[in-house]
C-alpha cells in the first residue's frame, strides 16, 4: 500500500475512533453525572467498555466497506452505511453486555450512545470528506489511474471522471488504444500491461473494450490479474439500460444477473408506511386547494373535474390513475403520444396545471389505494408501454416497483418528451440504491425543481 494510501486510512480510522469513543464517554457523563439517579462510580466499568464500544464500530465500519477509497464521494451512501455499522455494533454490543456482564450497565446509557454515535460519526465523516476534498485541490492524496484499451465505454468513463463530484483525480494515459485515442488522454506504448504500470505507478487500472474484441478483452484481463498493488476494474460491454446487475458465482462459475435490480420486503413495507402517512397529511393539509382547483377546471370547460386514464405500475398491472382534467372533451385524443407543445386541446387552467404539476394531485388517493407510490417512475399508458417494451431492451424493469407520482428521472430534469434511455438509467439507479433517506431527498427536490418543468405541456 502507498503511503498517501496509509495516511488517508490512518486519518480515517483515528478519527472514527475518537468520534465513537467521545459519544460513548459523553453519553456515560450525561448519564452518570448530569441525569438525576446517576451513580458515579459506575462510571470506571463504563469506560474500561469503551475499548469493546470502539474495536466491534470499527470492525463494522471497516466490513461495509468506509475504508475502501472511491473515486466519488457519495454523503447519502456514506451516512446510510455509518448508520448501518452503528446499529451492528449496537447490537453486538447489547447481546455482549447481555451475556458476558454479570455487572449490569446502564440501559439509558447505552441508548444515550447509540444516538450520540450517529450524529458524531455522520459529523465527522462530513468534515473528515470536506478536509479530503480540499487536499485533493492541493493536490494531496490524488488517485493515478490508467485507462486501457478503447471504445464507447472508456470514452464515457473518462468524461464522467471529469464530474464536479469526482476530485483528486490524475490520469496518467491510456494504453494498447489501437489507434482509437481519447481526446487529451497522453497515449502510452510498451510490450505489456506490467511495463506500462511500473513506468506509471497508477492506483486504478481501468479495462475495456468494445463486444466485438472479446478475445483480445480477455487477454489484457489475464495481465491485469497478475498485478497486486493495484486495483483492476472491468467495463463490461453491456447497454447502459441493463445496469440492474448484480454478480456472484455457482460453483466457481462466474454469473451476471441482469436484472438484479429490486426493494427487498422489508423495505417495501417501509416505503408503503410512509406513502400512507405522507400522503394521508398531505390530503389533509391540501384539501382546500384542491377544492379551489376542482372548481376552476370545473368553470373552465365542459367536462368531469377529473380524468381517468389506464397506466402500469408494478409487474406491468393496470390501474386507473386520477388527474385534474386539463383538456377539452369534446376533442378526440387520437393515438398514443406524449403531449406536444401548443397542443390545442389543452384548456388555459390546464396549462397552469400542468406547468406547475398540479394537476397530478388527485394522484395522492392513488398512492393511499396502493396502485402508486409517492416516489418511483412516472407510468406510462398500456399502449406506450407495449411499443417501448418492444423497442428499448430493459424497459422493463421499471416495473419492479410502484410508479410513483414523483421520481429521481423527473427531479433531474427528464420528464415528459425526453430521451427514454435516460429516464430508464435514472430509474434503475433509483431502485437500485433506494432508501428512505433517498426517498425523502426526492421530495425535498421535488418542491424545488419537480414541479414546474418546462417539458410539461
Amino acid at each position: 500500500m502507498k503511503s498517501s494510501k496509509r495516511s488517508l486510512l490512518a486519518l480515517k480510522l483515528v478519527c472514527d475512533a475518537l468520534a465513537i469513543l467521545f459519544s460513548w464517554l459523553l453519553a456515560g457523563y450525561l448519564r452518570f453525572y448530569i441525569i438525576p439517579g446517576g451513580v458515579r462510580a459506575s462510571f470506571a466499568l463504563f469506560v474500561q467498555i469503551s475499548v469493546l464500544v470502539v474495536t466491534y464500530t470499527l470492525f463494522f465500519i471497516s466490513r461495509n466497506g468506509l475504508y475502501v477509497e472511491d473515486l466519488e464521494h457519495s454523503w447519502r451512501k456514506q451516512t446510510n452505511k455509518l448508520i448501518f455499522s452503528a446499529f451492528e455494533g449496537f447490537l453486538l454490543l447489547v447481546i455482549t453486555l447481555y451475556f458476558g456482564f454479570f455487572a449490569k450497565v446502564s440501559r439509558l446509557a447505552i441508548g444515550l450512545h447509540f444516538f450520540l454515535i450517529i450524529i458524531f460519526l455522520v459529523t465527522e465523516r462530513t468534515l473528515l470528506s470536506a478536509y479530503i476534498k480540499s487536499c485533493y485541490r492541493k493536490g494531496r492524496y490524488n488517485r493515478k489511474i490508467l485507462l486501457v484499451g478503447y471504445g464507447d465505454n472508456l470514452q464515457n468513463y473518462e468524461r464522467a471522471l471529469h464530474s464536479k463530484s469526482i476530485l483528486g483525480i490524475n490520469l496518467v494515459g491510456q494504453y494498447d488504444g489501437q489507434g482509437t485515442a481519447i481526446e487529451g488522454c497522453r497515449q502510452l506504448h510498451a510490450e505489456s500491461l506490467r511495463t506500462v504500470v511500473d513506468q506509471t505507478h497508477p492506483d486504478l487500472v481501468v479495462i475495456s473494450y468494445p463486444g466485438t474484441e472479446y478475445e483480445r478483452q480477455q487477454a489484457m484481463v489475464a495481465q491485469g490479474l497478475d498485478l497486486l498493488n493495484e486495483k483492476v476494474v472491468l467495463l463490461p460491454s453491456l447497454p447502459e439500460s441493463y445496469i440492474g446487475t448484480q454478480s456472484s458465482d455457482f460453483r466457481w462459475i462466474p454469473m451476471l444477473t441482469l436484472n438484479a435490480a429490486d426493494i427487498g420486503a422489508f423495505q417495501r413495507m417501509a416505503k408503503r408506511l410512509f406513502d400512507i402517512v405522507a400522503c394521508s397529511i398531505g390530503v389533509a393539509i391540501i384539501s382546500p386547494i384542491l377544492l379551489l382547483l376542482a372548481v376552476l377546471v370545473k368553470l373552465s370547460s365542459p367536462g368531469p373535474v377529473i380524468y381517468k386514464q389506464r397506466r402500469v405500475t408494478r409487474d406491468e398491472k393496470i390501474f386507473t390513475m386520477y388527474k385534474f382534467r386539463s383538456m377539452r372533451s369534446d376533442i378526440a385524443e387520437g393515438t398514443a403520444h406524449w403531449t406536444e407543445e401548443n397542443d390545442p386541446r389543452v384548456t388555459k387552467i390546464g396549462r397552469f396545471l400542468r406547468r406547475t404539476s398540479l394537476d397530478e394531485l388527485p394522484q395522492l388517493f392513488n398512492v393511499i389505494g396502493g396502485s402508486m407510490s409517492l416516489i418511483g417512475p412516472r407510468p406510462e399508458r398500456p399502449e406506450l408501454v407495449e411499443k417501448f417494451n418492444t423497442e428499448i431492451p430493459g424497459y422493463r424493469m421499471r416495473h419492479r416497483v410502484k410508479a410513483g407520482i414523483s421520481g429521481w428521472d423527473q427531479v433531474n430534469g427528464w420528464r415528459g418528451n425526453t430521451s427514454l434511455e435516460r429516464r430508464i438509467e435514472f430509474d434503475l439507479f433509483y431502485i437500485r440504491n433506494w432508501s428512505m433517506l433517498f426517498d425523502l431527498k426526492i421530495v425535498l427536490y421535488t418542491f424545488f425543481r419537480g414541479f414546474v418543468n418546462e417539458n410539461a405541456y
